[in-house]
């Protein structure tokens, strides 16, 4: 019966204490409770707590006015700074966008002009060919002409020969017999035939030179100095002479209208690979010049997004401190509230209930426990 009375007893002060037991809970409450408790260990009037709470909730009060001013001021400055430095980002960014502007004109314009180069450069290769092929064609027709010269000139000396064996009387050849002298006409014309056939070109030479020879061959029975086989070689020598005269005139006519024709188109050419170099020159110019333009566009463009990210990252950082300060701020004001609401309600209950809690404190001192968690009145049986 008696260890019943005692328990009940015990739950009674247990509930009485409540209130009290939950401020020792809380650490900064038991601070302040074994402050109280030293307090009244040491004889100082109660009202002297009261006082020291009242200053520290005033102390605590003020505290945090004086960091919501530094925080206000510090999130100002921080509106201040990411303003600044998101302006900073903005011009960056409105440089690189003008840069990119300017590379978005410049290289297709470079594109363009490269294909320009290159349509000159395919124009100058297919003139340099076709003059080439002129002068090739003109260097054939040359080599041609000298060829036809070249037989002329032989077929001219071949019947001029011939023709001075009858018209000069001093050669020896007149002093020959009529066979010997006609064998002599007859094989000089069949050794020219056999040169002719050598020609490239005018080989219908050797064909006339057979002729002749086979005039000079009937005549052998003739008297050589009044024969009229003499006459007529000397009339075909003299025909003959004439028409090689007349085609190597028209020959020489036509090689000159030839060469005209040459110099003209060459002329042409000519000046058509100057108009193209001097056409690829300035392109080349062009395209290098745009070339440089582009490569220091380029290397700006690479400075100014380098710029950009540092400030971007600048920027983020500087956000990512002021959210970090704001939030710290936060938990603080929140941790100070409570103290100064506990402070608060300490007072209160202080202030209500003195007797109460002063033999609260009283049997905690008892207890031997200034640290409460382990704290039991009269063997509280919710704590272990």
């Amino acid at each position: 019966m008696k260890i019943l009375v005692l328990c009940l007893i015990a739950l009674v002060i247990a509930d009485k204490f409540d209130q009290f037991r939950a401020f020792d809970e809380d650490e900064f409450g038991r601070t302040l409770i074994d402050t109280l408790q030293m307090q009244m260990s040491t004889g100082e009037p109660i009202a002297r707590f009261i006082e020291i709470m009242r200053n520290l909730e005033t102390s605590i009060e003020n505290e945090q006015k004086e960091d919501d001013k530094a925080n206000n001021e510090y999130q100002n400055q921080c509106t201040e700074d990411i303003k600044v430095l998101q302006q900073e980002s903005a011009n960056l960014e409105r440089r690189t966008v003008e840069i990119q502007s300017i590379l978005d004109e410049l290289e297709p314009l470079r594109s363009y002009k490269q294909g320009q180069a290159d349509a000159k450069n395919a124009w100058k290769v297919e003139t340099e060919k076709k003059l080439a092929d002129l002068v090739k064609k003109r260097e054939t027709e040359k080599a041609e002409f000298d060829k036809k010269v070249e037989e002329h000139d032989y077929a001219t000396f071949v019947i001029e020969t011939v023709r001075r064996m009858f018209s000069d009387k001093s050669q020896s050849f007149l002093q020959l017999n009529n066979e010997s002298q006609w064998q002599k006409v007859r094989d000089y014309f069949i050794n020219a035939s056999e040169q002719a056939k050598k020609f490239e070109i005018k080989k219908s030479y050797s064909k006339i030179f057979n002729v002749l020879a086979e005039i000079a061959s009937s005549a052998q029975s003739e008297d050589f100095q009044n024969s009229p086989t003499v006459n007529k070689i000397v009339n075909l020598c003299d025909l003959m002479l004439k028409q090689i005269d007349d085609s190597k005139a028209l020959e020489t006519k036509a090689e000159q209208k030839r060469l005209n024709m040459f110099i003209l188109e060459k002329g042409n050419f000519d000046k058509d690979l100057t108009n193209l170099n001097n056409a690829l020159a300035q392109l080349t110019a062009a395209i290098l010049g745009l070339d440089n333009r582009i490569q220091d566009q380029k290397r700006d463009l690479t400075d100014y997004n380098a710029r950009l990210a540092a400030k971007n990252k600048q920027s983020e950082d500087r956000g990512g401190e002021c959210r970090e300060k704001a939030y710290n701020y936060q938990l603080i004001r929140e941790k100070r509230e409570q103290k100064r609401q506990l402070v608060s309600q300490i007072i209160g209950a202080f202030s209500a209930n003195q007797r109460d809690f002063a033999e609260y404190v009283k049997l905690r001192g008892q207890a031997g426990d200034f640290r409460g968690k382990n704290f039991q009145i009269l063997g509280n049986p919710t704590e272990d």
